[in-house]
């Protein structure tokens, strides 16, 4: 062995090696590029030679932490605590339903908080293994890496007066569960995603999809937002198509142009439900948010008409609330991007309109620039009986209990025990009866 290390080569030898192993490399270079590019000047080789160079990134890959559960801002708050902090004096009442991933049980779980104490007085640890086993897989539209235990959110979930918890993650199907976390049933006719909000008859309007798209001569990737009804078991009672709303009221300019094709253009995040009649509304009547046009709109679906929309000034907003009889409020994430990247113009806002004046305005800049709110995308809000205000900043894994002035009064981070803040799934405030009320019908079965 020591004599063949350490032979003499002859350097025309040498040379010829070095030539062969030039060409090689450049050979299995071009290999690569076309298989990247997919010319297939190579037929087969190309893919084979592509797999070979990914070798290195592939291991890292399998290495490394999975962290695509991390919030998107995992270290902004590293020097805050984890969990709940209560300002002192702070006297809250009522419960959050907490929807968040847990990185320390890679799993997302749903908590019943006491505003009261921040204890939490029911847990749901959803499995997605189980819920969606057997379940169709034939969507254009949906994402099926999350539809694992490990991957999985619950969206915006809801109880009710039963005590069935209701969730489903985006692009994903409905499901209740008991107080065990184990399923009471399952729609699985349509994939939901966003809001989840009550219709006031033990039902919810859920934004989904058509699919396939029914437009005439649209490209098969496009995404045909609607508008779920779905009953207290589950059952779909209607589906509109929101794209369809849009064309027969001639606003094809806000969908189809010859500038570019946008195969999302809608994108709904939140359909919230008129539960009693106003001066500028009726029961029944939908508030619409439209993210990628940065469009409100009321909707009456019992006349299909259009009773009020409008774009701007909010930018790319969640969550419209009703705050009065003549005032809504937006969630206005102030996001934009200009070709250079997805950013917020300062902090997100919570912008009001007033349907008896025709006037925006931004009432609470103080309360969403003090802490700092700024998440890119989701985020929610909610105006609370005693005039404070629950925020959720996803991006970052905070949720905020706010003063109108802008005073931190409660604030819990989403970190794990590796220092990182992860993803929340839109929490949702509860009054003081109506969270006594559930917990009074769980029992304390599977508490905890």
């Amino acid at each position: 062995m020591q004599r063949l290390l350490f032979a003499k080569i002859e350097f025309w030898v040498v040379l010829i090696l070095f030539l062969i192993g030039t060409l090689g490399a450049v050979g299995f270079g071009a290999a690569v590029l076309d298989g990247e590019r997919e010319t297939h000047r190579f037929g087969p080789i190309g893919p084979a030679a592509l797999d070979i160079a990914e070798i290195p990134d592939t291991l890292k890959e399998l290495l490394s932490k999975d962290l695509s559960m991390a919030a998107f801002v995992p270290n902004r708050f590293a020097d805050k605590p984890a969990g709940w902090t209560f300002a002192a004096g702070a006297k809250e009442t009522g419960y959050v339903l907490l929807s968040r991933y847990d990185g320390d049980r890679a799993r997302h779980i749903v908590e019943l908080v006491s505003l009261a104490d921040g204890m939490v007085k029911h847990s749901w640890a959803p499995d997605a293994d189980s819920l969606l086993a057997g379940t169709p897989r034939d969507s254009r539209i949906a994402e099926y890496t999350n539809w694992n235990t490990t991957h999985y959110r619950a969206i915006h979930p809801i109880l009710t007066e039963n005590g069935a918890l209701i969730i489903k993650d985006h692009q994903s199907f409905l499901f209740a569960l008991d107080a065990c976390s184990k399923k009471v049933w399952g729609q699985t006719e349509l994939l939901f995603h966003h809001s989840t909000e009550s219709d006031g008859a033990g039902g919810w309007w859920i934004p989904s999809y058509i699919e396939p798209s029914k437009i005439e001569r649209v490209s098969p990737d496009f995404v045909e937002d609607s508008l779920a009804h779905i009953g207290a078991d589950g059952t779909v009672l209607e589906n509109i198509s929101a794209a369809e709303i849009l064309l027969r009221h001639g606003m094809e300019y806000a969908l189809f142009t010859a500038g570019r094709y946008q195969k999302d253009p809608i994108h709904i995040n939140d359909i919230q439900p008129v539960l009693e009649d106003g001066p500028h509304w009726k029961k029944g009547d939908l508030f619409l948010s439209f993210r990628h046009l940065s469009m409100l709109m009321l909707y009456r679906p019992s006349t299909d008409e259009i009773v009020w929309q409008q774009q701007g000034p909010w930018l790319a907003q969640h969550d419209v609330d009703i705050l009065d009889s003549h005032r809504i409020a937006v969630f206005n994430n102030n996001a934009y991007d200009k070709g250079t990247g997805a950013r917020v113009h300062g902090t997100n806002e919570i912008t009001a309109y007033d349907f008896d004046t025709g006037q925006t305005s931004n009432p609470w800049v103080q309360m969403m620039e003090k802490p700092d709110v700024k998440t890119l995308f989701e985020g929610l809000f909610r105006r609370m009986p005693d005039g404070n205000f629950m925020v959720e900043e996803e991006n970052s894994g905070r949720l905020l209990i706010l003063s109108p002035a802008g005073d931190t009064l409660a604030e819990f981070i989403n970190k794990a025990g590796d220092g990182l803040s992860y993803r929340l799934g839109w929490s949702r405030y509860m009054s003081a009866e109506d969270g006594d009320a559930v917990l009074a019908k769980l029992g304390g079965a599977c508490a905890g």
